[in-house]
């Protein structure tokens, strides 16, 4: 059951991030394009706080998008394992966050370099992938529950006695 929902959570986060896939690459497209107000001959960086403030936008609805579906899927996860009172170890959950971080930015990773068509609104200029892909896999570390974040077996034993009485 536990990998059961933890799966869920890896294909919803997985989704999440293609779907809002197209935010990531205009927001590094702004990024690599903020080298260019600093070159030489730049005439005028007075247009950088507007581009800053238009990146700061682009990965925030990156990244709360995916987060909000996340924590949704999460949600919905940890209900099924209280109502089925299931436990789950902090060394199952720090290995499968792991593994799910490195599975998540390999597979962003081929997607980009095989420019996959689940990966939605992609712009006609693509960015460095490994950056896109850097950004996409440090955005999957902030959608897992982190082992440290679960609660401890004898909350759960509580919580669980307080209903039952």
């Amino acid at each position: 059951m536990k990998f059961a929902i933890f799966g869920f959570i890896f294909l919803v986060s997985i989704a999440a991030t293609c779907a809002l896939y197209g935010w990531l690459e205009s927001s590094v497209n702004m990024i690599e394009g903020l080298r260019q107000f600093f070159r030489p001959g730049a005439g005028t960086i007075v247009f950088s706080p507007i581009l800053l403030l238009f990146i700061g936008l682009g990965l925030g609805v990156f990244v709360g998008g995916s987060l909000l579906a996340a924590i949704a899927a999460t949600t919905v996860g940890g209900v099924v394992l209280r109502s089925c009172a299931l436990t789950i170890p902090k060394s199952f959950a720090r290995f499968f966050v792991i593994v799910a971080i490195i599975a998540q930015f390999v597979f962003i990773l081929f997607a980009i370099e095989e420019n996959a068509p689940f990966l939605l609104d992609r712009p006609r200029l693509h960015p460095n992938r490994y950056l896109a892909a850097f950004v996409a896999g440090a955005n999957a570390a902030l959608n897992y529950p982190w082992p440290h974040s679960l609660p401890r077996l004898e909350q759960f034993e509580e919580s669980f006695a307080v209903a039952n009485s």
